[in-house]
């Protein structure tokens, strides 16, 4: 009998110890299993978070790439100044003509001495520089490179002129940065800051300049063939004050 139940024991401990040792291989094995599978489950949650983020940044730097680059050649900065607004003086004087009690002048400014005026008007580190600028029919295609981020980009307008009371508004029409239009509202803010001190005003797509130093009332402003075409007057005053300079640098020139 005592013989019995100490093979019971034995058999006892074995099982138990066969039991133990089978539950910690279960228990190891369903841990890697699970183990393994949380980690698969964040992998490919990461690969599918790369994806997303590359094709997003693939993305961002396609609509940020603007359809064509700023040639070095076609740089405001690069550009011959050789007229100032002060120049024109003359060219006014030489169209005055005098009709209905009235005197009046006009001026055709062509793509390459608006773009001499233009450079001297600016100041000399200026981010304009950097800028392209032509008379291209009724407007000023312009182009600005600028940095967004991490991405190098452009800003793209066609800027249309319109002058009367010696005032010019210069209203950026189809403005996009890359190939994304830019909301009135963002452009708003980027000109008010970008133009900051010039003394011009800014609203909405809308660059006012309320004072032009030249000697005459400006009453018209438009571009049109390619070019500024600007039509003027002059009051007694005017011509009495600046009259008797224009004819001296005139004739002077």
């Amino acid at each position: 009998m005592k013989k019995l139940q100490k093979l019971r024991v034995i058999h006892y401990r074995r099982f138990n110890f066969v039991l133990t040792f089978f539950c910690i291989v279960y228990n190891y094995i369903i841990r890697k299993v699970i183990t393994k599978e949380i980690q698969m489950k964040a992998l490919r949650k990461l690969l599918s978070l790369l994806i997303v983020l590359a094709l997003f940044g693939g993305g961002i730097t396609y609509a940020l790439t603007p359809d064509n680059n700023i040639k070095n050649s076609e740089k405001l900065a690069n550009v011959q100044a050789s007229t100032t607004l002060k120049d024109l003086n003359g060219d006014f004087l030489s169209n005055i003509s005098y009709a209905n009690s009235k005197v009046s002048t006009s001026l055709k400014i062509d793509n390459n001495t608006f773009l001499s005026i233009f450079k001297n008007a600016v100041e000399k580190d200026s981010e304009l520089l950097n800028g392209s600028y032509k008379l291209v029919g009724n407007h000023i295609e312009a182009k600005l490179p600028v940095k967004l981020g991490l991405w190098d980009t452009m800003i793209n307008t066609n800027v249309k002129v319109v002058g009367a009371n010696n005032s010019v508004d210069l209203v950026l029409e189809d403005a996009k940065i890359g190939k994304v239009p830019i909301p009135d509202f963002a452009l708003e803010k980027y000109l008010k800051e970008a133009l900051t001190g010039t003394g011009v005003g800014v609203s909405g797509n809308t660059i006012k300049i309320k004072s032009l130093d030249v000697p005459v009332t400006i009453e018209n402003v438009e571009v049109s063939g390619g070019n500024v075409n600007v039509t003027a007057s002059l009051t007694q005053k005017q011509i009495l004050q600046y009259g008797s300079a224009a004819i001296k640098n005139y004739f002077r020139g």
